[in-house]
C-alpha cells in the first residue's frame, strides 16, 4: 500500500430507509447521508476487491461491490450534484492497514436491521449481536488496534453509530465540503 489514507464514502437514496435515516438524523450539509462504505485502495493485495466499494447493505450484509454500482439510486441536489460525498482521512500507514484489514475480514458479516428500527425508536435499544449496520461497521473500523484512526472509545455504542453522526465526527478530523460531488 503506497499511502496512508483511508477513503469513505457517503451516499443517500431516495428509498424508505434512507428516507426513515434522513428523517432521524435532521438536517447535514451538504446532505443528510443514510450509507456509508470504504473504498478499498486500488494497491490492495487481493486484486479481486481492489477499488471496490465495501459496505453493509441490507439483506446482504457486508459486501464488496463494483464503483458506481448504485449511481441511478442517488438523489439528485438542488445544485444538479449527486447525493455522494468522499471524505480522505490521512493517516499513518499502519491505521490504514488497520482499518482495511479489519472492514476486509468483515465481508460476509450480517447486516443488523435491528439497530435500523432503533434509530425510530432510540428507547427499544434493538441490537442484534454479531452484526452491525454501515455506518458502525466503519467506526469499528475507525478504532481498531493497534494503530486506530479514533483513538478513544466512542461516547455511544456502534450500533448507535448513524450515518449522520459519522459524517459530523469526521468533519471535526478533516474538512467536509459543503458542496456536493459531479454530477
Amino acid at each position: 500500500m503506497s499511502d496512508g489514507n483511508i477513503k469513505l464514502r457517503f451516499v443517500t437514496e431516495n428509498d424508505f430507509i434512507s428516507s426513515a435515516i434522513r428523517f432521524q438524523a435532521g438536517l447535514s450539509v451538504p446532505f443528510v447521508p443514510s450509507h456509508v462504505e470504504c473504498v478499498i485502495p486500488l494497491d490492495w493485495p487481493d486484486q479481486s476487491i481492489a477499488g471496490r466499494w465495501l459496505g453493509q447493505h441490507e439483506p446482504d450484509g457486508m459486501v464488496a461491490r463494483p464503483a458506481g454500482y448504485d449511481a441511478e439510486k442517488l438523489m439528485t441536489l438542488p445544485d444538479g450534484t449527486k447525493s455522494q460525498k468522499f471524505v480522505d482521512l490521512p493517516c499513518t500507514l499502519d491505521q490504514q492497514l488497520c482499518f482495511y484489514n479489519h472492514v476486509v475480514s468483515r465481508i460476509g458479516s450480517p447486516y443488523d436491521i435491528k439497530s435500523i428500527a432503533d434509530f425510530a425508536d432510540p428507547s427499544l435499544n434493538l441490537h442484534d449481536v454479531g452484526s452491525l449496520i454501515c455506518s458502525a461497521e466503519m467506526g469499528w473500523g475507525l478504532r481498531q488496534n493497534p494503530y486506530p484512526f479514533f483513538p478513544w472509545p466512542l461516547t455511544k455504542p456502534l450500533h448507535r453509530l448513524s450515518p449522520d453522526m459519522l459524517f459530523l465526527i469526521l468533519s471535526t478530523h478533516v474538512e467536509v465540503s459543503h458542496t456536493g460531488e459531479p454530477a
